[in-house]
């Protein structure tokens, strides 16, 4: 059983698909379907990169977090940054309808949660930005 990985990187977008890359593998080794680990990464990717972005401005002295469990029936990602934004908070989050949905504001929210089965913002006890994404194992 996978318990108590923590991977932390900086925030630098030309890591991001080794990241993807090891995610697919925890995915798999978890039980996640070789037909649903690439829905799996990309939502969790879409996280990621939201944190380096929103959270720690691009900024790759700082990092992101990303700790990974397995629990029975469900995979679970905990995803912090250093910063205190909250998507749902935010106006603009949520792409609308017609041509604020082509705005790339609240995109990868958006696809992550069509993805994953949960995904939730809060802060991390440190009152930094905390991403919850659960992924369903079969």
């Amino acid at each position: 059983m996978l318990k108590g990985i923590v991977l932390k990187i900086p925030s630098d977008n030309s890591i991001v698909e080794s990241v993807q890359i090891f995610v697919e593998k925890i995915g798999l080794t978890a039980g996640v379907s070789e037909e649903d680990v690439t829905g799996l990464s990309i939502a969790v990717m879409e996280v990621v990169k939201n944190a380096m972005e929103h959270g720690n401005g691009g900024d790759i002295r700082k990092h992101v977090t990303i700790h990974i469990d397995v629990f029975s029936g469900r995979l679970q990602f905990l995803i912090d940054d250093c910063g205190t934004w909250q998507p749902e908070a935010d106006l603009g989050h949520e792409p609308g309808e017609g041509e604020a949905l082509i705005s790339s504001r609240g995109r990868g929210v958006l696809i992550a949660r069509n993805l994953a089965r949960w995904l939730d913002y809060g802060l991390n006890p440190e009152g930094k930005t905390r991403a919850t994404l659960i992924w369903p194992l079969s």
